[in-house]
């Protein structure tokens, strides 16, 4: 059940990531996503440290498996994605 919910939230992630870049504006995730983790990982008793290791193993599947164009155009939505969700922000 873990996995399966690990699964889905990186793959919604991912999604989310995609529209962000098509539409040139982070204004989903920050309106959206970000929202609901906010919402619903705490009282899942998910621990950001979690959510933050990841987005780091994230980036990395999305350099190992997109091209060097196909990474830039998500690398600055990425970026903005994990100021949200630095330790700064959320504890």
């Amino acid at each position: 059940m873990v996995k399966t919910a690990s699964i889905r939230d990186v793959e919604m992630l991912q999604v989310y990531l995609w529209v962000c870049a098509l539409e040139g504006s982070i204004a989903a995730i920050q309106q959206e996503l970000f929202p609901l983790y906010v919402m619903l990982y705490p009282t899942l008793k998910v621990q950001w440290e979690m959510v933050r290791q990841m987005m780091y193993l994230l980036r990395y599947e999305i350099s190992d498996h997109l091209t060097p164009k196909q990474s830039n155009t998500l690398m600055p939505y990425f970026q903005a994605l994990l100021q949200m969700f630095s330790s700064e922000i959320l504890h």
